[in-house]
């Protein structure tokens, strides 16, 4: 689907609200409510545009705790989990540090967020498929059924980002009155049932129009919903299906997975486009997820400094003498010491690196002290983020974009929304959740040699410029380009000795390929790990920030977020609470 056609829905509906009126005359006189989209007389095949423009997360309301909490990216629960700090300042979207320290409960404004758009985007789907209903008469049959397998495979990947979420929600249908439909059995079956009509009509690809869901994205998705019931033996076929298919395969570069300019490309098996400056001053079109905060006095600021990396996850990309990451088996574990950092000191103190190796991913994902910033420059320090002491001291990478892009990728008068497509799934993701289908079922060698295949295209994917000046203090920074940033070391695993050790490679290779991409939280869930690592977490966390001192994560409770207590208000006797709360 081509980005000039990701126009908000309002204005969608708007428009062609206005030329159905100037081409009807005396028959335009039973008037529909205002607000209510004439779904006979629209074509599905815009209405579908409309249902795909939702899928940012962001099209159908300016209201941060709406947007923010269903944005594509799930930025606000990744929160939660041991990737990343909700960052900026204390106070600011509070409700964000609720959900971060395991305090939110249904009146938690991201939690009723998130359900808004999400039946926003499942009404829209569900909105193609009533049109559908009553134009497929007068369609081309092979382009009506295109268009159904389009809006059912948005409508269960909405229900699916739900179910990621909420303990039990309801499946909407275009067949149902919605307010009368409960939340009171699991959704598995219908999400698949979705799933799999999108996987048997929808084509292999599409001629000029990125975006649009395929066949392969169905088969991708359909798999990671039975990985999420450890149905691996159900996984397995889907994805050995994509992987053979011939058509996608990993970019050269690993930072090519988040420039505008290299953008659905052959690893991207379905992304969400975003497009700015494109004719119109609505920055809603654009990619909202830009959070990071350069020094204003030098920079484009962008927003607000949510989101931000933490120690834990710098210290995963920690490596061995190998370059093999520190699994904590017959070995020191990545998270016993922290790698180096500026935490507490002032650009103007001096800091010296560490010169402990680090898997080269680490520099494309964080931004850290005395590092060069994609082409922003060195990241000096504190001056970098808002508030260091509690948000920590860095920065994401993978939201920005390079400041020789700034033109093209960043909203003329909102920084802040970006043309960077988000890679809602990537070959990569498909490669490694097929390495952890052979995991399971002890088939390590081929888990090794997957893993081995997403681990060697980065090892030479390195930042360059050595940077040997440990003051900021305005002086000219001395930065040898010649020369890798930091000590990157990548190596290949020559065995798994173990289901164990290739349990525990599997699932940190997720964690640093995927780092800050709004996947680990749930990722932790359904490997039924979450105790054991956010605790941990926790523990290591209160060393240095006070806000996490006192604080427990109850597997029992906060592998969910409860049902928004507006809309129990809504539909009483209907919608049922979780009851963990």
């Amino acid at each position: 689907m081509k980005k000039s056609s990701y126009i908000s829905v309002g204005c969608l509906l708007t428009a062609l609200g206005m030329s159905v009126i100037i081409s009807c005359s005396k028959s335009f006189l039973s008037k529909e409510p205002k607000g209510v989209a004439f779904l006979e007389l629209l074509d599905p095949e815009d209405i579908l545009t409309g249902a795909y423009a939702a899928l940012s997360g962001a099209s159908s309301t300016t209201d941060q705790a709406m947007s923010g909490a269903a944005s594509v990216r799930n930025w606000v629960w990744d929160c939660a989990s041991d990737d990343a700090y909700k960052g900026t300042t204390q106070g600011d979207t509070q409700p964000v540090e609720e959900i971060e320290l395991y305090k939110a409960d249904a009146t938690n404004q991201f939690i009723n967020g998130k359900w808004f758009v999400s039946y926003d985007g499942i009404a829209r789907a569900n909105d193609v498929l009533k049109s559908l209903a009553n134009k497929r008469a007068s369609m081309d049959a092979t382009q009506a059924t295109v268009i159904e397998a389009q809006a059912k495979f948005i409508r269960a990947w909405w229900h699916f980002r739900l179910l990621q979420v909420f303990w039990q929600v309801p499946y909407i249908t275009e067949s149902v009155v919605p307010s009368e439909v409960k939340n009171d059995r699991p959704i598995w079956d219908d999400i698949e049932a979705d799933f799999k009509f999108a996987v048997d009509n929808l084509p292999e690809s599409y001629t000029g129009e990125p975006g649009r869901a395929t066949k392969w994205a169905a088969m991708a998705y359909m798999a990671y919903a039975h990985m999420f019931q450890k149905e691996y033996d159900k996984a397995k076929p889907l994805l050995d299906a994509v992987i053979n298919s011939g058509r996608f395969d990993l970019v050269a570069n690993f930072k090519d997975n988040y420039s505008p300019l290299t953008e659905n490309n052959i690893e991207s098996i379905f992304e969400i486009q975003s497009s700015v400056n494109n004719g119109t001053d609505r920055p809603r079109n654009g990619n909202a997820d830009s959070w990071v905060t350069l020094p204003l006095n030098r920079f484009v600021p962008t927003c607000c400094n949510v989101y931000q990396p933490s120690q834990d996850i710098v210290n995963a990309f920690k490596v061995d003498v190998n370059g093999l990451p520190l699994l904590g088996i017959n070995g020191p574990k990545f998270n016993e010491t922290n790698l180096k950092n500026d935490m507490g000191l002032t650009p103007t103190d001096e800091f010296i690196p560490s010169d402990e190796p680090v898997d080269p991913r680490l520099d494309w994902t964080v931004g850290r002290r005395g590092i060069p910033y994609m082409d922003w420059g060195v990241y000096s320090g504190s001056d970098w983020v808002r508030q260091q002491v509690y948000g920590g001291p860095y920065n994401s990478v993978k939201q920005m974009f390079y400041k020789k892009d700034q033109a093209i990728a960043s909203h003329s008068s909102f920084a802040r929304s970006t043309s960077i497509n988000y890679r809602a799934l990537r070959f990569a993701h498909v490669l490694l959740w097929r390495a952890e289908c052979a995991v399971e079922e002890e088939d390590l060698e081929t888990a090794k040699t997957l893993i081995n295949r997403v681990r060697r295209r980065a090892s030479d994917d390195l930042v360059m410029g050595k940077v040997t000046t440990y003051i900021f203090d305005g002086r000219p920074i001395e930065v040898d380009m010649t020369k890798p940033a930091a000590n990157y070391k990548l190596g290949e695993y020559t065995s798994f000795p173990s289901q164990e050790y290739g349990r525990a490679a599997l699932r940190m290779e997720l964690r640093l390929e995927t780092a800050l991409e709004g996947n680990r939280f749930f990722d932790l869930v359904r490997w039924g790990i979450d105790n054991q690592v956010l605790n941990e977490f926790i523990v290591n966390e209160s060393q240095f920030r006070t806000l996490m001192q006192g604080i427990t994560y109850d597997p029992q409770k906060n592998d969910k977020w409860p049902i928004p207590q507006t809309q129990l208000d809504l539909q009483p006797g209907i919608l049922q609470q979780d009851p963990a709360y």
